[in-house]
Order: C-alpha cells, then structure tokens, then sequence
C-alpha cells in the first residue's frame, strides 16, 4: 500500500492511501483521516443550496473510492447511486478526473509517524497555510505530467492513477458550510454505463501482467524487437496454465474467454492419492465464476491440505451447454 503525506514545517501528515487488487488491477484509493462524522452537507454544481444529512449511525471519516478495471466507479458510503462510468483502466487515453479533495488547513490532517517504502511526500512551503486541494484522475501511464502534478502511481507500467495539487478556491463550499469542513467533489459520470464486464478486464489485466512477465523474463536475451515482441504474443495467447501454489496452497486456472456457466476442473496428478478440491467462490468474486476456477490438494493419505508443488498429469475444464 502506497501512502500520499505532505510535510509542513517539518510535521508530516497523511492525505491518502493508494492500493491495488492483485487479481484484476483495481485501484482503491482511501482518503484518510481518523473518526467519525455524525452529519455532513451535501450539495451540486447546479443549484445554491445545500443539503444537511444527519447519519442514522457515525460513518467512518475516511472516504473509499474503488476503481475497477472496467471502469465502474465506487464511491462507498456515498448516496445511491454512488456509481460512476469511465473506459477502461486499459484502454484510457487521457486523463479522466476520478475525485477532487479539499482540504481546510495542513495542519487538518492526520499526522504521521514513521516514513515507509512506498510513501510519497510532499513537501509544502509557508505559501501553502490556506485550504487546498487535490485532484485524483486515471490516465495512460504514456501521457506527460499533469499541470500541477505531484503523483503518480503507476500499474503494470500501462495505467495509474495521478494527483494534482491545486488551489482551495477552486471547489467553493456553499455559505453556511463550516470553513473546517473537508470537501469530497464527485464529476458527473463520463459514460451511461459500465464499458466492459468485470470478468472481461480480469481477463485482460492477467494478459497484461502475463506479457510483462514474460518480457522481463526476455530481458537479458539478445534477440531482435521484433522476435521479441512476437514471442511474448505467442506465449500471451497460449495462456498461462496452471497457476500455483500460493503461499495458502491454492492454484488458479484462468479462461482465455468467459464460459457460459462455471467450470468443474479435473486434475490427474502423478500421485493418485492427491485429489483436487474447487474452491467456492465468495460474494466478492461471484462475478469471476466463469472465467477463473481455483482448487486446492488434498492428500488423501495423511488427510491433509498440501501447500508444496505437485507434479500434475493431466487438467481440463468441464462444462455443460
């Protein structure tokens, strides 16, 4: 997990968190500040007044934005519809502003203890005691430096997600507002709709880091661009196989195409008394049914899960029309 702090007068202080989901490459991005609110104003572009919700229970300062491959926006916590639509993550090219964030003073934010790896500071000057702002936008990791750019994190060296530093007098509040109040701004959705399914851009995205594996994996070899290039679309397109085992025992086979209906798998391991066991898939990754199928070993013998490698005869997927 990357973190965004600034650094003012020498005090270090956190503005968010950035985080990737490994199976598909959605971003999380957390707005972090510690508490809970109990009421907030809410209001849009197109009228002056603003509205004061009172919360049935205390809801979580922090602000989570989720934003998938495919597009689909998630603002949680936020009124319904808290959903909105750009291309995909794969396919942008140009910036698309994702969320803008105002700030009220540096010193609102949270402060900060120990400085880690992936942390990215900022430092501001004496000129920075006012309110600001931040904008966050998805883009193409080719596009240049955004006006006012002071991050970017980049995935698979192909999208990111940037963040720009601009004034506070840019998103004015409504009178009546607190000025201490921190300010969440939503754009309009880009799209209707969700541009690509789900487990279209997992698809996609395992193809991604699949090539860039084996482009790295090509790395050091002597051949010409263009061989190179052709080789890791043939190995692309051969697919991956069988994946596994992670450090929990688990393997994953991932479609080329999604099925119609999910898969049974059948495994013929080397070893007769190692079974294969599909695993169920929860809620969150429902919609991934019918282009990933995972398993675990069961060692019949000593009636335990295996988490070591297995030598595998013979694997196949089964389904229905």
């Amino acid at each position: 997990m990357a973190r965004l702090i600034v650094k003012f007068g020498g005090v270090l202080r956190r503005v968010a968190n950035i985080d990737i989901a490994n199976r598909d490459g959605s971003i999380t991005l957390a707005l972090v500040r510690a508490g809970f609110n109990i009421a907030g104003w809410q209001w849009d572009s197109g009228r002056a007044e603003f509205d004061t919700i009172a919360y049935a229970e205390p809801k979580p300062k922090t602000k989570r934005i989720s934003i998938h491959t495919s597009g689909r926006v998630n603002f949680h916590g936020s009124p319904n519809p808290g959903v909105n639509f750009i291309p995909c993550l794969l396919d942008l090219t140009g910036a698309v502003p994702i969320v803008g964030y105002v700030i009220p003073a540096v010193a609102a934010l949270d402060l900060v203890g120990n400085i880690r790896p992936d942390d990215h500071v900022v430092e501001f000057d004496g000129a920075s005691a006012g309110s600001f702002g931040f904008e966050f936008s998805a883009i193409p990791a080719s596009i240049s430096s955004l006006p006012g750019e002071i991050w970017r994190f980049i995935i698979e060296g192909h999208y990111g997600l940037a963040c720009v530093l601009v004034s506070g007098d840019l998103y004015p509040s409504r009178p009546g507002v607190p000025p201490e109040a921190f300010s969440v701004i939503r754009p309009s959705s880009m799209l209707p709709q969700q541009s690509m399914p789900e487990e279209q851009a997992f698809i996609r995205f395992q193809e991604l880091m699949h090539a860039n594996q084996v482009r790295q994996a090509l790395a050091s070899s002597e051949i010409t661009d263009q061989v190179h290039d052709q080789i890791v679309a043939d190995t692309v397109r051969e697919g991956r196989g069988i994946q596994g085992p992670n450090n929990e025992g688990i393997w994953e086979v991932v479609c080329h195409v999604p099925m119609r209906i999910r898969p049974d798998l059948v495994v013929q391991f080397s070893d007769p008394r190692y079974l294969a066991e599909m695993i169920d898939m929860t809620s969150l990754d429902k919609r991934l049914e019918k282009v990933r199928v995972r398993f675990r070993v069961f060692d019949q013998r000593t009636t335990r899960w295996v988490k070591q490698p297995v030598e595998i005869l013979s694997a196949f997927l089964d389904a229905e029309l």
